[in-house]
């Protein structure tokens, strides 16, 4: 029968955790120190109960080169709890209708949201992202919610939706290449479903871009049929810049593309004529993805 710290350890029945992991000091922290880090399986899931036999953890300290016997100052069965946080219903509701009504049309509203449920969840500040599918009277939509870098819940949701549709239309006919203003712009009332797929369903969606076909007045338009300005255009010099420890190399380069903000395009640099990769910044200088192509 362990004496000490090791009945101690011993005598308890459930550790609470909240990794994705289960080590042997979240079982017996009184180990010593470099033992503490052994793993002995995955967590169970958020809210969620496992457990780890004594068994089980003379195995582990057998494969890491420890001694079984230390197994004795842990129970013969062990609980171990995944700490949670819930994320109710009606919070998660209020989430995905503020975030869908910043993608829907004005006019329309949100009458109900199909699919959502309680969700259980690792401590930590939750993400919620949602994706519209094609904007119909009854919308689906993926909600996903991450903790962290992880994705933990995917749900399924169907969003009612009622109303009309005050939609972004041009004013008059223009042709690819054109970048819209506000005066380019009005809106017109249109039936939920009677939008395309991926429509234009705000102003700002649709002013500053340029066109990549023709648009005629009018006519709801797709966001596929926009894009953002080029602020690098084909055959212009910018700066290129490789950024080390330490240091901030600049050179000169030709665009071999035009090129908006965030976008990787060719250049070839003025000194020796090798093609490479850049992204383009917001400021216009192109920073190297890859380099060393072909002269």
């Amino acid at each position: 029968m362990p004496t000490g710290p090791l009945a101690a350890v011993a005598a308890a029945r459930s550790v609470a955790i909240d990794g994705d992991r289960i080590t042997l000091g979240d079982l017996a922290p009184t180990l010593p120190r470099e033992l503490l880090a052994i793993d002995l399986g995955p967590s169970p899931a958020p809210g969620a109960h496992a457990q780890i036999t004594r068994a089980a953890v003379a195995e582990a300290l057998r494969r890491s080169g420890g001694d079984p016997a230390l197994a004795t100052g842990v129970a013969v069965r062990q609980d171990v709890h995944r700490a949670a946080e819930q994320l109710e219903l009606a919070d998660l509701d209020a989430e995905v209708r503020a975030m869908a009504m910043a993608e829907l049309p004005l006019g329309v509203d949100i009458d109900a949201v199909l699919g959502l449920r309680d969700v259980t969840l690792p401590p930590g500040e939750p993400k919620i992202t949602v994706s519209l599918g094609r904007i119909r009277r009854s919308t689906r939509a993926t909600v996903e919610i991450s903790v962290g870098t992880r994705r933990w819940v995917r749900l399924a949701a169907t969003l009612q939706l009622s109303g009309v549709a005050k939609t972004p239309v041009l004013r008059t006919t223009l042709a690819p290449g054109a970048t819209v203003d506000e005066a380019n712009v009005t809106t017109r009332d249109v039936e939920i479903d009677d939008l395309p797929e991926g429509a234009v369903t705000r102003t700002d969606q649709l002013v500053g871009r340029r066109l990549r076909v023709r648009q005629g007045e009018g006519a709801p338009l797709r966001r596929t049929s926009t894009e953002l300005t080029p602020i690098v255009v084909r055959g212009s010099t910018l700066n290129i810049v490789v950024i080390r420890p330490g240091m901030r190399i600049t050179r000169q380069a030709v665009a071999q593309q035009d090129g908006a903000a965030g976008d990787n395009i060719r250049v070839k640099a003025t000194d020796d004529s090798r093609t490479m990769v850049v992204r383009i910044d917001e400021d216009g200088e192109g920073r190297v993805v890859s380099s060393g192509g072909a002269r």
